[in-house]
């Protein structure tokens, strides 16, 4: 082979020898997305599966609800139906933690009350909901009950900052309605998609684009951590031009596993941030709160708020003697509402049995150790012992 061939034979070895490389890592990064959340734009939807939601889960205020086949008469989640009645004893608000995802209906708290206590125990959670959202249902809500609960997750506050969840969540979500400060109040923007119609806007580009000044995470990604909006080809571009963010994340991850300390820790997840200092996110996630809580006690009902810790939280929790989300708790500590922290009652026992698998939701366990603490805090209220 002539010095000409050996040249071309070389050329041709290291591309082919690159384009698998870069493929592997295209691959690899895609797969890390998953799990991950890496490409913040990444979340997208097609025409058939936009329909399907639109066919089910589509409301025009609150953006989805549950399924229309999961709904009973009430619009509560559950087979059973309700003699009508003036007033129901419980009816519970929140996201998929209230709902029960990965749970059967009879599985879920509210069922096991009900068996349990006697009480109906009405389950309007929806999965994914954002505390503005499950505010906003109770409001629009007119079922009369004894108690009104809502269920917090820690994490909820990563999602009243958002406005189009496709960016923050780990799947495709459509627009929402959120709350913006004003003054010492707050300012509601509605869905831009309140109509059927509307919605196909969702499949262009420039329309979900036009979205991103509503919404906390695009800046948060792009100035704060200088993370890729997508995973494009060739993928070493994609991570020689985004390698601060890269290094960054692999940073994390050796730190974590060689020398974790508490603030190494809280970064694994992105909404711990927004428990640091008066940030803007809680002070709406506070507000949305009080907010529930003076509606309910407007309407004669006895608001009862519910904190679940998530199974990373309690990890912290239980290795740092730390709270990730105690400014939370202070303040609803702080409007002398009945409350409950999931997250103490799980602590110190064997909380790993309380998931389905690590940082999911609640086991039928999980889900049972929950009726049991709630139905406590409502024995106390009503001044009885608690299983009396």
């Amino acid at each position: 082979m002539n010095d000409n061939g050996t040249l071309k034979f070389w050329l041709i070895l290291i591309a082919l020898t690159a384009a698998v490389m870069d493929t592997a890592l295209y691959f690899t990064l895609h797969q890390l997305n998953k799990s991950r959340n890496i490409f913040y734009a990444s979340r997208t939807i097609t025409p058939a599966q936009l329909q399907s939601f639109l066919e089910e889960r589509f409301h025009p205020v609150l953006g989805w609800n549950i399924a229309h086949s999961e709904k009973n008469s009430l619009g509560a989640r559950g087979p059973r139906e309700y003699p009508e009645k003036k007033r129901y004893k419980i009816k519970i608000f929140g996201d998929s933690f209230s709902y029960g995802a990965e749970v059967t209906p009879e599985q879920t708290f509210e069922a096991v009350i009900e068996r349990e206590r006697g009480w109906e125990c009405l389950n309007f959670g929806v999965g994914a909901y954002g505390t503005d959202q499950a505010v906003l249902k109770y409001e629009l809500t007119d079922v009369p009950t004894e108690y009104s609960v809502l269920g917090v997750l820690s994490e909820n506050i990563g999602r009243v900052v958002s406005y189009y969840p496709a960016w923050y969540m780990r799947h495709w979500a459509p627009p929402k309605p959120r709350f913006f400060l004003q003054g010492d109040s707050l300012r509601l923007l509605k869905t831009p998609i309140n109509s059927v119609e509307k919605a196909l806007a969702l499949l262009d580009p420039e329309f979900v684009n036009s979205l991103r000044p509503f919404d906390y995470w695009p800046s948060f990604y792009e100035q704060k951590l200088h993370a890729p909006a997508r995973l494009h080809w060739p993928a070493f571009v994609t991570v020689f031009s985004h390698l601060d963010f890269f290094l960054s994340r692999a940073r994390l991850e050796i730190l974590r596993r060689v020398a974790p300390d508490w603030d190494i820790e809280k970064q694994t997840y992105k909404y711990y941030h927004l428990y640091e200092g008066e940030s803007e996110a809680l002070q709406i996630f506070t507000r949305i709160i009080d907010r529930f809580i003076a509606v309910a006690r407007n309407r004669g009902e006895i608001p009862i708020v519910v904190i679940f810790a998530d199974q990373f939280s309690l990890d912290l929790m239980r290795k740092y003697g730390r709270n990730p989300y105690q400014p939370l708790l202070e303040h609803v500590r702080k409007t002398g509402v009945a409350f409950l922290d999931i997250g103490e009652v799980f602590r110190n026992e064997n909380y790993g049995a309380y998931f389905n698998f690590y940082n999911s939701h609640y086991s039928p366990q999980g889900n049972r150790r929950v009726a049991e603490a709630l139905a406590a805090v409502i024995d106390a209220l009503e001044g009885r012992a608690p299983s009396q």
